[in-house]
């Protein structure tokens, strides 16, 4: 299977039933799930547990959508590697303009991770995480201890396809 991502840092439809299920700064369970393996990291590392932020989230999710929309742009998930900068959105926007068009603000630092997949096995918050773990761009990110709050976009197109956008941020 292949699967592309990168990192960088800088100073879908649910019931209301789900929704009340969700943690701040997620969208969806799975992206719950996967806020909870992020803190289980940070805390493993002798940092403190990110927070769930909805303004991060708005930006996660809004570049989520590009990349899901956009196929033909960022190539198909799991696309290795991408065919633009999948960090830079179809509008030009980067992690930290979106975040600035969220709301979040002041922005003392920020920092986007991206996996996607196309399918099986690597469609899972666990393949998420240890996917980011094992790249030492990604897991510096999560391992940041400055960072304060984290919003995480998730869509998962078909059921199948994984699209997971994590932005974290400090104030």
């Amino acid at each position: 299977m292949k699967r592309g991502i990168l990192t960088v840092l800088g100073v879908a439809a649910a019931s209301s039933a789900v929704l009340t299920a969700c943690a701040t700064g997620t969208s969806n369970v799975p992206g719950t799930n996967l806020l909870n393996l992020i803190n289980d990291k940070r805390v493993a590392h002798g940092c403190p547990k990110v927070s769930g932020n909805e303004q991060l989230r708005v930006a996660a999710e809004r570049h989520a959508v590009d990349i899901r929309d956009h196929p033909a742009h960022f190539g198909p998930p799991g696309t290795n590697p991408p065919l633009t900068d999948i960090h830079t959105g179809t509008d030009g926007s980067n992690g930290g303009s979106r975040i600035a068009a969220a709301g979040y603000s002041p922005l003392s630092r920020w920092g986007e991770i991206i996996y996607w997949a196309p399918g099986p096995p690597g469609n899972t918050e666990q393949a998420t995480i240890n996917w980011w773990m094992s790249s030492p761009g990604h897991r510096a990110q999560i391992q940041d201890c400055n960072f304060k709050e984290v919003g995480i976009g998730l869509l998962y197109p078909g059921g199948t396809r994984w699209i997971a956008v994590a932005v974290f941020g400090t104030h």
